[in-house]
């Protein structure tokens, strides 16, 4: 790679390729042994990679990757770096108009918000995330559902039970007419689960005075 860089080292185009290829099999690599030496490489080849998309003024690209790049460094429990490339990531959205790229940062972000318990923050911003996702410039459905998913999660975890039913007859609709498009939506699993939850819920703490059951987020 080292070599193939250096052979190209004046075309930036041609040098993000290489990165991006060499970023892939690590990914790959990652995906089929679980390896963090895989998720590691992958992490330096992105943080190099990330500057020359910009270069390229690719700055679509850039932000996702970025957010790519921060979900390597969440399964490495580099958590604080993740935060910083999500919110790098929502500056390059806010910069472009680019809202498919404010619904994932802003996921991240609510995430790392939630993990930390400041409950009311990650709401803000997973509720964010989901109106970002309905303006996306793609008009893909897909980020109405990566968006309703967490929020629905955090909503349960919060005890916000009264906001759940209207979003999950939304996320019913959005999985299938998801999976009419792509012909299989794996999110219809989670729509009667999300339902049969909220029915245990609704039975046994009908007045929500008792704590919920611990769910992971």
């Amino acid at each position: 790679m080292e070599e193939l860089l250096a052979r190209c080292s004046s075309d930036d185009y041609k040098c993000s390729k290489i990165l991006y290829c060499f970023s892939q099999a690590r990914a790959r690599g990652y995906g089929a042994t679980g390896s963090e030496d895989h998720a590691r490489s992958c992490v330096i080849l992105e943080e190099r990679r990330i500057p020359l998309i910009g270069k390229l003024q690719r700055f679509w690209d850039q932000g996702k990757t970025m957010c790519e790049l921060s979900d390597i460094l969440r399964s490495l429990d580099r958590k604080s770096e993740a935060v910083s490339w999500y919110q790098r990531a929502r500056d390059v959205g806010a910069a472009h108009g680019f809202f498919s790229l404010e619904s994932t940062a802003c996921e991240g972000l609510g995430w790392a918000a939630m993990e930390e318990g400041r409950h009311e923050e990650g709401l803000a911003l997973l509720r964010n995330a989901l109106v970002a996702a309905e303006l996306n410039e793609l008009d893909d459905p897909k980020y109405e559902l990566e968006a309703l998913t967490p929020l629905i999660m955090a909503l349960f975890k919060t005890n916000s039970i009264n906001e759940v039913g209207p979003l999950l007859r939304r996320y019913r609709e959005a999985t299938k007419a998801q999976s009419e498009r792509v012909r299989f939506c794996c999110e219809e699993f989670y729509s009667p689960l999300f339902s049969a939850l909220l029915h245990e819920v609704l039975c046994k703490h009908p007045a929500f005075g008792k704590p919920l059951p611990q769910l992971s987020y």
